[in-house]
């Protein structure tokens, strides 16, 4: 009479062992495509050395390829996240967000932040979104008040 008792049980155990391993699976690799997208579009910004049309048409592009998630459900990005400023509310075509640095632009230099989301839906818990933020480096100005030097001889 036991072994019925014991084998639900031990069903039950096993059934809940795969339900968290493929929980972690499915976040594991959500967060790592996330930090992807975080990473490249950083190194777009820094490539352009800052955001600007040809970073942002760049980033698109980038995003259409990875297949990354259009998906806009209640996502409005803050004004001003950890001390940087919302540089651009780039929410129209992909979910991410990208800041800079407004105490250190009076500096020679910029610091961008991106923000882009980690999403998981679920059947019972419906849609999780973690934002994940990464910082440029800093990204000089060689703008200069002096005049351009003439050459000509």
């Amino acid at each position: 009479m036991s072994n019925p008792i014991g084998h639900t049980f031990m069903y039950n155990i096993i059934i809940l062992f795969i339900v968290i391993v493929f929980a972690f699976l499915a976040g594991t690799l959500s967060y790592y495509k996330a930090f992807k997208i975080n990473n490249r579009i950083v190194y777009i910004i820094e490539k352009y050395e800052g955001y600007n049309s040809l970073a942002r048409k760049e980033i698109d592009e980038v995003l259409t390829t990875f297949g990354y998630d259009t998906d806009k459900r209640n996502l409005k990005c803050d004004e001003f996240y950890k001390g940087m400023q919302l540089v651009d509310d780039t929410t129209k075509n992909f979910r991410y967000c990208i800041y800079v640095d407004e105490d250190r632009t009076v500096n020679e230099y910029f610091v961008y932040g991106v923000k882009t989301y980690m999403t998981i839906e679920l059947p019972i818990v419906s849609f999780i979104r973690i934002p994940i933020f990464t910082k440029t480096n800093q990204i000089y100005k060689f703008t200069s008040k002096a005049q351009p030097t003439n050459f000509e001889r």
